[in-house]
This record gives C-alpha cells, sequence and structure tokens, in this order.
C-alpha cells in the first residue's frame, strides 16, 4: 500500500508542476497512509524529497500539504514518529526529523521557505506548533511541553490601515540547544538562542535573545531563577537581553 501511495502522490505532483524523488528502501509503518493537498504554487519544476529511514511510523489523520511547484525536503529518521492529526505543511522548505523523534498527536509543522530540523530523540507534546521561514533547529533530547508555539519570523506594524500580513516581515532563525525542556503553553520567538542543558517554566514567553545553559528560565521575559547544578550561581550577567521589537509582534 505505501507503494501505491507513493505513485499516486508523484502523480498528483506532476500533474501540479512538481515531482517525487522517494529514498525509502523500508516503506513505512502506518496505521492510515497520509492525506495529501497538493497545490500548484511556487516557480516551477519542484521536487518533493521523501527520504524515510527504518520503522518509521505514520499515524492515522496525517495530512501532507505540498507546493508542488516549489521544492520541498521531508527526511524521517529511524524510528521516527509522526502521530494522530499532524500536519505537515511545504512551501518550498525542509522538514528533518532526527532518529527516534516522537512528535504527538495534531502538531504543526510549518516550513515556508525554511527548515525545521529536529534532532535525536527530540519529544513533542500534543499541539505544538513551529513556523519555519528561514531556520528553527532543535539539538538532540530536546523537549516541548503541549501547546508551545515557535515562529521564527514576525510581521511588522507601522500603525497604518496596511494589512499587517501585506507589512515587511522580521526573521532571525531559533535554536535550541541539546537536551533543553520547554514547559507546555509556551511560545518561543524569533532570534531566540537557548541551551543547551536548560529549562524553560510553562507558559514563557522566550523572546529573541541568548539563554546559557545550566539554569531554569521563568517569567516574562524568562530570568534565570536558579542553576540546574547546585554548584552553579546565575551571575547578573546570564540575565539575557532579549531582543525587543516594539514595533512587531509574532502572528
Amino acid at each position: 500500500r505505501f507503494e501505491l501511495w507513493a505513485r499516486r502522490l508523484d502523480a498528483a505532483l506532476r500533474r501540479a508542476g512538481g515531482r517525487l524523488a522517494l529514498d525509502a528502501p523500508h516503506g513505512a509503518h502506518f496505521y492510515e497512509l497520509p492525506s495529501l493537498e497538493i497545490h500548484p504554487y511556487g516557480p516551477g519544476n519542484g521536487t518533493l524529497t521523501l527520504r524515510l529511514g527504518r520503522d518509521v511510523m505514520l499515524g492515522r489523520g496525517l495530512i501532507l500539504e505540498v507546493w508542488a511547484a516549489s521544492d520541498n525536503v521531508i527526511e524521517l529518521g529511524d524510528r521516527a514518529t509522526l502521530p494522530a492529526g499532524v500536519r505537515v505543511q511545504m512551501r518550498g522548505g525542509a522538514v528533518r526529523l532526527g532518529p527516534d523523534a516522537r512528535i504527538r498527536d495534531h502538531t504543526l509543522l510549518e516550513a515556508s521557505g525554511g527548515e525545521i530540523v529536529l534532532g535525536r530523540s527530540v519529544q513533542f507534546g500534543a499541539g505544538v506548533c513551529l513556523h519555519a521561514t528561514e531556520r528553527i533547529a532543535l539539538g538532540d533530547h530536546v523537549t516541548v511541553g503541549e501547546r508551545t508555539s515557535m515562529f521564527d519570523s514576525d510581521h511588522r506594524h507601522d500603525g497604518s490601515d496596511a494589512p499587517v500580513v501585506d507589512q515587511p516581515v522580521s526573521i532571525t532563525p531559533i535554536v535550541i540547544g541539546a537536551n533543553t525542556f520547554i514547559g507546555a503553553n509556551s511560545i518561543v520567538l524569533r532570534g531566540a538562542s537557548a541551551g543547551p542543558n536548560c529549562m524553560f517554566a510553562a507558559a514563557s514567553v522566550v523572546r529573541g535573545g541568548d539563554y546559557p545553559g545550566g539554569f531554569l528560565y521563568a517569567g516574562t521575559p524568562p530570568r534565570a531563577v536558579r542553576p540546574l547544578r547546585r554548584e552553579e550561581r546565575p551571575p547578573a550577567s546570564l540575565q539575557p537581553e532579549p531582543s525587543v521589537h516594539p514595533e512587531s509582534g509574532s502572528t
């Protein structure tokens, strides 16, 4: 069934100005094969490159949305899991999941010209949303709590009547170091660089700036509350100075 599904995907892409480049010698385990939403958008002659490792698991209700006339890459490492209700939006970008990455139900992965890179054994709670215009990179063993969102871009607003979605966009990559924990209901904004080995309390608003590893961060904006190792002490210099963009807001 997986081979037939791949043929159907390739045919749909070709009708919309693209094609499929498949590298999946082991196929995939699945409860249900992904639904397809193929659009004829992009500069033309696009290629969707789909690479699957061993024992990849696909859940029910998985939706794959692709701009066929753009180049897109999806890579799922060995034993990576995309469970029920996940939506993967490929709009001229890349989504790369490392080995043993486990994404929970109803996650959104949107690559609109950028790339999402998840390291080995990354864990997501349900309802996580990632929106990449340039790059969102999570290191090995990062854990992200339920209903957390990450945006590497935001729209400026000049105070005029011009629709905010038509105004210029500011873009800065997000980098989360290995073995970092981000609590549920948090928001990570463009330019955030954290870890490795740190924790963010639930409902954190992680603005752009550097958050050194080894500390628990809490508050809005997050401040280093205490070291995770008792022998360490957070000097004042480790309180991050987030990048402030008063004219802009995340959408």
